[in-house]
C-alpha cells in the first residue's frame, strides 16, 4: 500500500488505508512496509441507490423507520444506509467500496464509516465490539452501556471534564485475556446534542457537525498519548445505563446478574451478519468471558444536570473503592 491516494489512519490496533479522508480518527504515517487490515475505496457517486430483492436484515428505529439494511452482495455483503450511501463488503471484511449518492457531505459520509462500518467489520473479524462509551484514569478503564440517547456521550464529557480521559464516546474494542480484560482506543471525539455540550463543557466549545440528518454535533478531544500509540487499558467496570424514561429516584449502583449482564453486553454490541452463526457463538464466549473478569453494575439516575456533581462523585467513588479491594485481594 504505497499509493498516496490512499489515508492511513488507526481504529483500535487496526490499521485502516482509505481513499476517503476521515480526519476524525488518528492518523497513521504513510509506512510503505505497514499492511493495512481494512482497504476502504471510494465507488462513484450513486444518482440513486439500485434497488435489492432479497435483504438479509433491517436495522429498524422504535417508530419503525429503516436505518440500515443487509443483503449478500458478489460473495460478500451490501451494507445499505437508505438514501445516503452502500458499502460493498468482502466476505472476510477486509476490503470495503463506499458507493454514496450523489451529494452527500462529507460528514455524513465519514460518520457512517467511523460509527456504523467500521466497528460492524471489525465484528465480523472477531472483535467484541461493544456500542458503549469508555474513559480511564491514570490506570484502569471504565465503560458505560446503553442504547443512543441514554446520556453515554453526556456521561463521558462530564467524566472528561473531571480529567478522565476519552477513550471512546459510542464505539469499545474489547480484548478479553489471560489476566484481565482491556479496552482499545478508537477515535477522540464525542457526539452530542448542542445542549448537553453546553451543559458539560461550555457554550465556548468548538464543534462541527455530525451528519445532515442529525442535530448531533461532533466534539474533538485532544488527541492523548492512548489514541497515538494505540494503547490498551484494563477494563475496570462496566456500568449499564437505566433508561431515561424510567427515571430513578436517587443515585445507585447495584450489582448485576451474570446472565443480565451477559445479555446487556450481547444486546449492546455491533453485528454485521445477524445470521452468521460462527461469529455469534463467539460473541456470546467472547462477553461471558469478559465478564468472568470485569463486574458489571446497574447505574441509576435522574437525567438532571443539576445533580451532575453528586453523580459523578458516586460514580468516581465506586470505581475508587473497586480500586481499593482488587488490591487488598492480591
Amino acid at each position: 500500500m504505497t499509493d498516496p491516494a490512499y489515508f492511513r489512519y488507526r481504529f483500535g490496533s487496526s490499521h485502516l488505508a482509505s481513499t476517503i479522508a476521515l480526519p476524525v480518527l488518528p492518523a497513521l504515517p504513510a509506512v510503505a512496509e505497514s499492511t493495512p487490515d481494512i482497504i476502504l475505496d471510494a465507488g462513484p457517486a450513486q444518482d440513486a441507490l439500485p434497488p435489492v430483492e432479497h435483504w438479509l436484515h433491517h436495522w429498524p428505529t422504535a417508530n419503525g423507520a429503516i436505518t440500515l439494511s443487509l443483503a449478500a452482495a458478489d460473495a460478500g455483503y451490501r451494507l445499505r444506509f437508505p438514501g445516503l450511501c452502500d458499502f460493498l463488503i468482502d466476505a472476510a471484511a477486509t476490503r470495503c467500496q463506499a458507493l454514496p449518492v450523489q451529494g452527500l457531505d462529507p460528514h455524513t459520509l465519514e460518520h457512517l464509516v467511523v460509527d456504523q462500518l467500521l466497528p460492524r467489520m471489525l465484528a465480523h473479524r472477531g472483535t467484541l465490539v461493544a456500542h458503549a462509551s469508555v474513559v480511564h484514569t491514570d490506570a484502569q478503564a471504565m465503560l458505560f452501556l446503553g442504547h443512543s440517547g441514554w446520556g453515554k456521550s453526556t456521561l463521558a464529557s462530564l467524566l472528561h471534564g473531571r480529567g478522565l480521559g476519552l477513550l471512546s464516546d459510542d464505539c469499545a474494542l474489547l480484548e478479553p485475556g489471560g489476566t484481565g480484560t482491556c479496552v482499545l482506543p478508537t477515535y477522540p471525539s464525542l457526539r452530542m446534542f448542542g445542549d448537553s455540550i453546553g451543559q458539560t463543557l461550555g457554550a465556548e466549545a468548538t464543534t462541527s457537525p455530525v451528519s445532515a440528518y442529525s442535530p448531533k454535533q461532533r466534539l474533538t478531544v485532544t488527541l492523548g498519548t492512548a489514541h497515538r500509540d494505540g494503547q490498551a487499558w484494563p477494563l475496570q467496570a462496566i456500568y449499564l445505563l437505566n433508561d431515561p424514561a424510567r427515571p430513578a429516584r436517587s443515585i445507585s449502583i447495584t450489582p448485576l446478574p451474570p446472565a443480565l449482564a451477559c445479555m446487556a453486553l450481547v444486546e449492546h454490541s455491533f453485528r454485521l451478519d445477524l445470521a452468521a452463526g460462527g461469529q455469534t457463538a463467539q460473541m456470546l464466549r467472547q462477553a461471558a468471558q469478559v465478564l468472568h473478569q470485569v463486574p458489571a453494575f446497574g447505574l441509576h439516575y435522574r437525567r438532571d444536570y443539576a445533580t451532575s456533581a453528586a453523580l459523578l462523585d458516586t460514580l468516581l467513588g465506586h470505581a475508587a473503592d473497586l480500586s481499593t479491594a482488587a488490591r487488598e485481594s492480591r
